[in-house]
């Protein structure tokens, strides 16, 4: 198997003995420490610009403290920047070889290239736990290798020893991983559960933020949503009637020259098609014209799709109106919101749940791959359908 040249970094390396360049401390804290530390923080919080400056005054500080190097090569990779982040890879590897740290944002560039480039997943993770291997042998107890090593299990669509590596994470229960290490097991369970059928499907239920287009993926992959509805309508029509015919997009009128626009290069064009051609409520285009398959789906949103889909399949119009004009259930949602009714309708089907202890169902908050997943299944029990 070819290395890649970042993992030659991980093999051979020269560590050299640098002249130490130090400004004063302007005070007992200003240390490339804790400016390192501070780097950390912000760039877990998506502050890329906050984050270098403190690698860069901890730098200053301290032009040979290696982990400043291995923080601005996360900033590059956050960047898009590979080059550059193997090259501060190279860097801190230079002024010392012997950081657990800087072994684990090896393998997180590894990860995060050779998924954004399309690499060959067996390459990229096996120089990426090469990495944390190395990691491990240096500082055994740090849970941050563990963690990471979970995660880049989690790109590579392989849920089992990502729980385990992530399981012994939340074993230590110490340091800042343990709750992350926990909320990405559950959503693994939650995977493994709801056995997706296909990789693709897989990738999109350890998505953390669905989007539009991604959910007409998941309602004709996993809800097969098309045949049911088909099958709906041929019950009720009879066989043969061309009213219940399923009809491309095209034949619909639905590809207009806004949605062209709008959906014409996403990779989900011809799934986001098939699902408008069925007029699902809640997953129509915009009034615009566009159907903005990158927006991630809400709670609230994702109520509406699935008491359309309901209002289909059972041919009960009446559900769209079903709870309108009663007093709100949800201290969150206003009995008078557009949303309210297919929220109660969802959570009254079992589909949707809110807050067991305040009751609250927090319509603006995104929905996760695998949350979809889990509801797409409560769905199917709604309407009784065996797959």
């Amino acid at each position: 198997m070819s290395r890649s040249p970042a993992l030659a970094l991980v093999l051979v390396f020269a560590v050299a003995a640098c002249g130490s360049k130090r400004l004063p401390q302007q005070s007992a804290l200003d240390t490339p420490e804790t400016h390192f530390s501070r780097g950390m923080v912000k760039f877990e919080r998506g502050d890329l610009r906050g984050a270098e400056a403190e690698f860069e005054r901890s730098r200053v500080l301290d032009s040979d403290f290696s982990p400043s190097y291995a923080g601005s090569g996360l900033v590059a990779m956050a960047q898009g920047d590979f080059w550059r982040a193997r090259k501060q890879i190279e860097q801190a590897l230079h002024r010392d070889g012997d950081v657990a740290g800087t072994y684990v944002a090896l393998g997180r560039i590894l990860t995060e290239e050779g998924t954004e480039r399309g690499f060959p997943t067996d390459d990229w993770l096996d120089d990426a736990l090469t990495a944390y291997k190395r990691a491990r042998k240096i500082d055994p107890d740090d849970p941050a290798v563990d963690f990471w090593e979970g995660k880049s299990y989690m790109r590579a669509l392989r849920l089992e020893p990502a729980r385990m590596a992530l399981t012994r994470v939340i074993e230590q229960n110490r340091g800042r991983y343990v709750e992350r290490a926990m909320a990405e097991v559950e959503r693994i369970q939650i995977v493994q559960r709801v056995s997706p059928g296909s990789d693709l499907d897989i990738k999109i239920a350890m998505s953390t933020q669905l989007t539009r287009a991604e959910l007409a993926v998941l309602l004709l992959e996993e809800l097969k949503l098309d045949e049911l509805i088909e099958q709906r309508r041929l019950s009720r029509g009879g066989k043969g009637s061309e009213a219940v015919k399923f009809r491309s997009p095209q034949a619909n009128g639905v590809v207009s020259a806004g949605l062209s626009k709008d959906i014409e290069y996403s990779w989900a064009r011809a799934w986001v098609e098939d699902a408008l051609s069925l007029g699902i409520p809640g997953l129509e285009l915009l009034p615009d014209g566009t159907f903005l398959p990158d927006e991630p789906v809400t709670r609230a949103s994702y109520a509406r799709v699935s008491e359309g889909i309901l209002s289909l399949i059972t041919a009960d119009p009446s559900l769209s109106t079903r709870y309108v004009g009663e007093a709100s259930r949800f201290p969150d949602v206003r009995g008078d919101s557009y949303a309210y009714n297919a929220i109660a309708v969802s959570v009254e089907r079992g589909i949707m749940s809110a807050d067991r202890i305040t009751g609250r169902f927090r319509p603006e908050d995104t929905v996760s791959g695998a949350e979809a997943l889990l509801m797409i299944r409560e769905l199917q029990n709604a309407v009784r359908m065996e797959f």
